[in-house]
């Protein structure tokens, strides 16, 4: 997992720096965090709790003054699925821009589970899927002595929703079609029955980050 975080670290910082513009109305924020929360076991109806790593790629242009709208990739890990939010973004502050400001972020999209395998036999198929993911945070940015660029703190919020699909196929030695987001029929084509989990995922959010 710690390889995953260190690739979309990589990659985010190329690709979003690559797309910046000269003008300072572009900027890109990257945080790495922990997501806390507690995971309830309904076979033995145990309570748990979990902490898990969380990194999040943002990159906007200021519409108004000190407000931000945008773009946002990210790497989710759970205890049962690793998830990649994408979507969009905002960004406020309050304040002068070369003094500490407070600020208030907002991201908005959906968690893709690229990064799950369809596992398949000859008579049957998993997969997962996800849904919206939604979070809103609170932090403060303190600018450096030298150089454009500033690191951030944030506390928020982030529900996110998963979906655990076993399904037994129609005919042995098929691999029937898998819905590409979201498996909205009660028994897709070409299985003969589907058990499905839904867990939904709420959150502490805690960032620290760089923005530049």
């Amino acid at each position: 997992m710690k390889k995953k975080f260190l690739f979309f670290i990589a990659l985010s910082f190329g690709v979003l720096h690559s797309s910046m513009a000269q003008t300072k109305a572009w900027m890109t924020q990257l945080e790495l965090g922990l997501l806390g929360g507690k995971t309830k076991d309904l076979w033995e109806e145990k309570t748990s709790t979990r902490t898990t790593l969380s990194f999040t790629a943002f990159h906007g242009k200021e519409v108004f003054r000190n407000q931000n709208l945008g773009v946002f990739v990210g790497l989710d890990d759970y205890p049962s699925i690793t998830l990649v939010p994408v979507g969009i973004g905002w960004r406020g502050f309050l304040g002068q821009k070369s003094k500490p400001q407070f600020f208030g972020s907002l991201d908005l999209g959906y968690g893709s589970t690229v990064l799950e395998q369809v596992e398949r036999t000859e008579w049957s198929s998993t997969w997962h899927e996800s849904g919206l993911v939604f979070r809103p945070a609170v932090g403060i940015k303190l600018p450096a002595k030298k150089g454009n660029w500033a690191l951030t703190g944030s506390i928020g919020y982030k529900r996110q929703p998963t979906y655990f699909h076993e399904g037994s196929h129609s005919q042995a030695e098929t691999s029937p079609k898998i819905p590409l987001f979201r498996t909205r029929k009660a028994l897709p084509e070409g299985f003969s029955s589907l058990n499905s989990t839904s867990t939904l995922y709420h959150s502490l959010s805690f960032q620290l980050g760089i923005l530049f």
